[in-house]
């Protein structure tokens, strides 16, 4: 689901507390945390949604009273009526195990607990440890009738706890069953003074501590003026007090890192050579088509005025693609560039930090930027328009020049900051709604005694602004520290709450004088300030002493390092040592803020970056993965369900990744038992041919390219017995139905969309009459106006193809055509000379390395600072980001490049498809293929061993067509080539073989479709001769053309793959 199923908490005892639960198929949602699980009804009936729709959002809300959740629950099972069985099962369910409970359950320490309260008993070992949980800390309402109040006061628990559900995002927990009664007792918790005397009935669910006179505020001395309404805290509630670490002057900085003697950062790249610079219709000969045109300006529209810079074609895969998929003000529109989540409307960008939730079935980054989030806008912004992007970031800019006025900014992947660029905006605010504490520590240096903001003092007695250039802000609710920065002295407005029920607060920048111009820079220093935050608990439950937290250094480094911004970057690449290594780099381009001098009077320019490196960048099974001599400052900066981020301060994250030497599979001599086993295979596929349809060209781009393959690796393992008879037959074919789709011949062409730049399958309306008559396309095709049914509007369009015409999963499609042509050009040169053109147009749609390439955009699927591709295309927003399911299928389209480039004899295209392939195959290696202790994701998660699909803020163990163990497994693996070997490591096959065999052997489905030799050829790489026993038994329909992955596979490449090790 894209919404994660929470783990359970702690057993819940027996209650009449209500919590309602809601399901519904519907488009917009803004996750909730999640205290209580949802009940197994509400769970079915996601089920159901997901099953139904592909999707699945909850609700979570208190109810007063039982008979309002039951009249609700009645409405969905009535309006829902096809529902009906699955939820009734659910609640046998349910009923059975509050039976079990009643039956068994200890009343003892529970009994005095009034009805309103929902309590958990949790050990977790707390009475076998000295670990202490806090009790009470600035605990919220989210109901309608309680937002924004406080329980009690903090106090510490060990031992035995009981926890009580405040609300669905809060708890509270005491020692003592008793002190979680209503109203809360202050006077139990320490350093309380006691209650004053009761007065009216206390409010429900829970009461609220008794109030003293409303005008009276309980912080100021005796004999303090009244407050007015407007200022004065709540009823008996005090206003958020300012952190300690507020108060602590800054006592110590560090000196920034510079840049190393002889190691200047480049003007220019190294330059890339470009593929080609023909025109696909004009000078190459593909049809051209416009895509539908109310649909297509829509999006347009969405790049702000003028549409796109005009550049080359859209990117279809960047980690900011919401920006042109969505309006940016809802969820799905979310942009995740860690530590970061954003969504930029046309009035201004919120952000928001995540935090990791998960379970056995996924884990995911979970954020609320509508709750939780900042807000950075003005009055006078009403429009966004995307200025410029490049291979790790993109420009904003709201307003337009010819007003006067706008706010820019850059988002660049792996930055520490978010920088803002202002002029001559009027009311330019950061607002949230939680409350915010804002303190001011001047100009940064060392001894400054900060001026807080601070909502506990007497009104007559806050400051109404702060002035400096280095400020704090404390978002309550989060428990974050952000760090917020300008380059001159600026002057902003304390946010205070209008009272403890209204949360949401503002702070105006330059105060109140008028309009703001300048740089402004954001940066989360602290994730755990209090120790009451998201960040700051274990999985079970307990406080974390450093995992998830921000490294308490890291503030120091964004202060040294403040006035180097980044504004863009750029990717290079290139086989060095021999042709073994791919070097694969990020340069990153920066700026110098207003001419700066750091603390020590000298000048700025030579200081370096700070940049946020992944997982992969610092790998345990890969020391040195950065360039030589750059080691990370801080490793546990930031944490994402990935894992963390360490900073580095460099201008460039340079990899150096090894490549496979054997690229074609034939270096290595077949040993007599191994000649014997694949010659007899292969006299019995040696008159293998596709069927009529698909010579025809009647069927989809993906389907086609698997058979064409098959065919493909058959020539070249006949190749290496010497059968020259078989390879010439196999070539002859082959020739022919490669030619067929790469000169847009097929009955389902391939045309040039010239309105987003790229070859796209026209489609194919398939009708056989039930097989009374030839397979053929129903539409028109290209010759007539709307006759390519992938480029029309619609979600029938975005599934025609598997998603072609929306540019879903292009490298996977062409990576089997590209193969197929590799072994074709590796034979008949004359073939390809003439072809050569052709064959570039699928090079230069999936990987065109060169921004001079006007007609197609740069690097379409890989994101090389996320280290792998993404696949999902462009069809929608989606609050989880991008998307790749099948990593194996990726490698395989690089590995096809990277053929075609040696079949060419053209080392520029060798050396782009080698540097694709080592960063997808390193990048599949650290976040699909999961070894037991070598692995960057929580436990629980983990556990798997694999991932099956991967999103910018969701990992899950599932397809994207079934939660099979089988499935998930096998999609990382398929197809088995020569380049399997070096994508997959021999470690992990020897995790996963066991309940990869297991949960095949269970399933029908695994063995007709064709999935079972994939589990022999994995097999084969723990031990060749339990590979072959497998082969050896499997049934002939495992490889028949109408099976779903037996098709691109064939017992020749079985066996071939089993016994050449």
């Amino acid at each position: 689901f894209p919404l994660p199923i929470p783990p359970p908490p702690p057993p819940p005892t027996r209650s009449p507390f209500t919590f309602r639960f809601s399901i519904v198929c519907q488009e917009e949602f803004t996750p909730p945390a999640v205290f209580p699980p949802p009940p197994l009804s509400a769970v079915a009936e996601a089920v159901f949604c997901a099953l139904m729709q592909g999707k699945a959002y909850g609700s979570f809300g208190i109810e007063e009273d039982a008979k309002s959740t039951r009249n609700q629950a009645r409405r969905v099972v009535l309006s829902r009526a096809f529902r009906q069985t699955l939820l009734s099962v659910a609640l046998i369910g349910l009923l059975a195990g509050s039976l079990i409970h009643i039956l068994f359950h200890d009343e003892g320490a529970t009994k005095t607990l009034p009805n309103n309260q929902l309590l958990a008993v949790m050990t977790a070992n707390a009475h076998k440890t000295a670990d202490t949980i806090p009790s009470c800390v600035g605990l919220k309402f989210k109901d309608p009738k309680h937002e924004g109040k406080e329980v009690c006061k903090r106090q510490q628990c060990v031992g035995v706890v009981y926890f009580r559900y405040v609300d669905v995002t809060t708890f509270a927990c005491a020692p003592d069953a008793k002190l979680l009664s209503s109203p809360c007792d202050l006077s139990q918790c320490p350093g309380m003074p006691p209650p004053p005397a009761p007065t009216a009935a206390a409010p429900p669910i829970p009461a609220m501590s008794p109030a003293p006179s409303p005008n009276q505020d309980p912080h100021s001395p005796k004999g303090d003026p009244p407050i007015p309404e407007s200022a004065a805290p709540g009823p008996g509630m005090p206003y958020p007090k300012p952190p300690s670490s507020f108060r602590i002057p800054i006592t110590k900085i560090v000196s920034p890192i510079l840049r190393a003697e002889g190691r200047k950062q480049p003007k220019q790249p190294r330059p890339i050579t470009k593929l080609s610079g023909l025109h696909p219709s004009k000078d190459v000969g593909l049809s051209s088509m416009p895509r539908d045109k109310e649909s297509f300006q829509a999006k347009r529209d969405l790049w702000g005025a003028g549409g796109p810079p005009q550049k080359q074609g859209w990117p279809t895969h960047v980690f900011w693609e919401n920006l042109i998929l969505g309006e940016g003000t809802d969820t799905d529109s979310a942009i995740t560039n860690l530590p970061y989540v954003f969504q930029a409307s046309q009035k201004g960008v919120s952000v928001a930090y995540p935090w990791t939730m998960s379970n056995a079935m996924q884990t995911a980054n979970m954020f609320d930027l509508d709750n939780n989030g900042l807000r950075i806008s003005a009055a006078s912004l009403n429009k966004r328009s995307i200025t410029d992007y490049d291979p790790v970031s993109v420009s904003l800019q709201w307003g337009d020049t010819k007003s006067g006025q706008t706010l820019e900014t850059t988002m660049v992947q792996g930055d520490t900051y978010i920088t803002f660029d202002a002029l001559n905006l009027n009311g330019l605010e950061l607002a949230s709604n939680q409350a915010l504490i804002l303190s001011s520590r001047g100009d940064g240096s060392p001894n400054v005694k900060p001026e807080i903001c601070d909502p506990t003092l007497h009104a007559s007695k806050r400051p109404q602004s702060v002035k400096g250039t280095v400020f704090d802000i404390f978002a309550s609710q989060t428990d974050h520290t952000w760090r917020f920065y300008t380059t001159e002295s600026t002057t902003l407005t304390c946010p205070y709450q209008k009272n403890i029920n209204h949360t949401s607060t503002k702070i105006l920048i330059g105060g109140d004088s008028g309009s703001f111009t300048g740089t402004f820079r954001l940066a989360l220093a602290a994730n755990c300030t209090k120790g009451y935050g998201k960040h700051c608990f274990a999985e079970s439950g307990l406080p974390l002493k450093s995992a998830q937290r921000t490294d308490p250094q890291f503030v120091k480094y964004l202060d040294a390092h403040r006035n180097v911004a980044l504004v863009g970057g750029d990717v290079v690449y290139d086989l060095v040592n021999a042709g073994t290594t791919s070097q694969v780099d990020i340069w990153y381009q920066s700026r110098i803020l207003g001419g700066k001098k750091d603390a020590n009077g000298k000048s700025e320019e030579g200081i370096l970056p700070l940049i946020l490196a992944m997982p992969h960048h610092i790998s345990s099974g890969n020391p040195g993965i950065l360039e030589l001599g750059v080691e990370p400052l801080l490793f546990q900066t930031h944490k994402s369900m990935l894992g963390f981020q360490s900073v580095v301060a460099t201008d460039s994250l340079q990899m150096s990744l090894g490549v496979p030497s054997d690229i074609w599979g034939d270096a290595t001599p077949l040993d007599r038992e191994a000649l014997v086993a694949i010659k007899s295979a292969l006299t019995n596929d040696a008159t293998y041919d596709i069927s009529q349809q698909w010579q025809d060209g009647v069927g989809d781009p993906y389907n086609a390219g698997k058979l064409n393959a098959r065919i493909a690796r058959m020539a070249l393992i006949a190749n290496q017995l010497n059968e020259t008879r078989i390879v010439s037959s196999f070539l002859d074919k082959l020739q022919n139905y490669v030619e067929l789709w790469i000169a847009g011949k097929s009955a389902n062409p391939l045309v040039y969309d010239e309105d987003m730049g790229g070859v796209v399958s026209c489609g194919c309306l398939f009708e056989s009459c039930n097989g009374h008559c030839k397979p053929h396309c129903t539409n028109p095709g290209p010759s007539q106006k709307n006759g390519c049914p992938t480029l029309l509007a619609g979600a029938m369009a975005a599934g025609l193809d598997f998603g072609n015409g929306y540019y879903n999963d292009h490298h996977f499609h062409y990576g089997y055509h590209l193969y197929a042509a590799a072994v074709v050009a590796k034979f008949r040169k004359d073939w390809a000379k003439k072809h050569l053109e052709e064959l570039l147009l699928l090079v230069r749609d999936v990987a065109n390395p060169s921004s001079e390439d006007k007609y197609f955009p740069r690097f379409r699927h890989m994101d090389f600072y996320a280290g792998h591709s993404w696949a999902g295309g462009v069809f929608r927003s989606f609050a989880n980001g991008r998307n790749q399911e099948s990593t194996s299928e990726a490698v395989n389209c690089w590995y096809a490049i990277a053929l075609l480039g040696d079949a060419l004899g053209m080392r520029h295209i060798k050396s782009l498809g080698l540097s694709l392939l080592a960063t997808e195959v390193h990048g599949a290696q650290t976040y699909w293929q999961l070894i037991e202790g070598q692995t960057d994701y929580d436990r629980i998660y983990a556990g798997n061993g694999v991932t099956g699909i991967l999103w910018s803020n969701l990992a899950q163990f599932q397809t994207w067509f079934g939660l099979f163990s089988w499935a998930v497994n096998g999609i990382q693996m398929l197809p088995f080539t020569p380049v399997s070997n070096y994508l997959l490591r021999k470690e992990w096959i020897s995790q996963q073989i066991k309940p990869f065999d297991k949960a095949c052997g269970q399933s029908d489905t695994c063995t007709n479709d064709g999935w079972s030799p994939l589990v022999c050829m994995a097999r084969s790489i723990v031990n060749r001769a339990e590979g072959k026993r497998c082969a050896e038994n499997l049934p002939k329909h495992a490889f028949s053309d109408l099976t779903a992955e037996g098709n691109g596979n064939s017992m020749t490449n079985t066996m071939h793959f089993i016994m050449a090790r």
